[in-house]
């Protein structure tokens, strides 16, 4: 989020999109961990399975999460406190408490609207550590694992541009 005053904005701007859709990597990637990819808190993750999804190689799980009310401050007083502690007096401990706050307010926020999370395991591709460039297909022969991944995203716009089509019909023959 932009800064404490803006995240108002960018909640009410991602609202404004009928379906949010995101693809987590449950391991193996260096660049973004689940938890943080995946927008859960450490007690919500669990074991993820490792047989893919039919048709979809290497998407292991895909749930529907619907939005969470959230009541109160946008940036709890607690986490101005943490952040000028961090800056004054800097500690593995204060920058840590600082980080565990905003984390909690990051997912807080981005939980008022709903969201289609989907897991992805690259456990049993060739290059695992390497799911980074997988999940987009970076490169199509050297991260080709990521197929699986694609066709998902690509299956899931048919049906949502289907539902659309649908929902229009119905209203013009109304």
């Amino acid at each position: 989020m932009a800064s404490d005053s803006d995240d108002g904005n960018f909640i009410s701007a991602l609202g404004a999109f009928k379906c949010r859709l995101l693809y987590a990597n449950v391991s193996y990637d260096h660049m973004v961990g689940w938890r943080t990819s995946s927008i859960r808190r450490e007690t919500e993750l669990c074991k993820p399975p490792r047989r893919s999804l039919d048709g979809y190689k290497h998407v292991v799980d895909m749930e529907y999460c619907s939005a969470v009310p959230s009541e109160g401050p946008h940036f709890p007083p607690e986490a101005a406190k943490a952040k000028e502690a961090a800056q004054n007096a800097p500690s593995m401990q204060n920058t840590l408490e600082y980080h565990e706050i905003m984390e909690e307010e990051m997912i807080r926020g981005l939980q008022q609207v709903s969201w289609k999370k989907v897991d992805v395991s690259f456990h049993s591709a060739f290059w695992p550590f390497s799911a980074h460039n997988n999940i987009h297909v970076k490169n199509e022969w050297f991260h080709n694992a990521g197929a699986g991944v694609i066709a998902h995203v690509a299956d899931h716009i048919k049906q949502q541009e289907k539902q659309q089509e649908c929902s229009l019909f119905i209203t013009a023959s109304l």
